[in-house]
């Protein structure tokens, strides 16, 4: 798939494997060694899109730790990976997340083609 670029307002290029939408989806994050869910949270994403998102959450969690991430809705569950963390005293942290696999489709969001281009202003 084709990386996305984009140029911010001081001229940097961002370079994205595909689009991110706002999405608030609820979701059930756990380890993946934890079956019954003792260690679980039922949260929702910030921002979606198709490699993984960025989520709320309250649990502590490590860079390239693995969870298990669970559409509420659908019932679809998939493994993913820790990219970033980001701490926050007040509220539930923002944790990025990635797919394992490849699974577009997870988020039951059609995103758009890697040929559209962004309104340059």
């Amino acid at each position: 798939m084709p990386d996305i670029r984009t140029t911010s307002s001081q001229g940097q290029v961002n370079t994205r494997r595909s689009q991110r939408v706002l999405a608030r989806i609820r979701i059930s994050v756990r380890r993946p060694r934890d079956p019954e869910g003792i260690m679980s949270e039922v949260t929702h994403t910030l921002v979606v899109n198709a490699h993984g998102a960025l989520i709320a959450l309250a649990m502590s969690a490590q860079p390239k730790e693995q969870l298990i991430v669970r559409n509420v809705i659908s019932g679809e569950e998939e493994e993913c990976r820790v990219v970033r963390l980001t701490e926050n005293h007040t509220a539930p942290g923002q944790t990025a997340i990635e797919f394992t696999r490849l699974v577009p489709h997870f988020w039951h969001i059609d995103f758009p083609p890697s040929d559209w281009k962004q309104v340059q202003e």
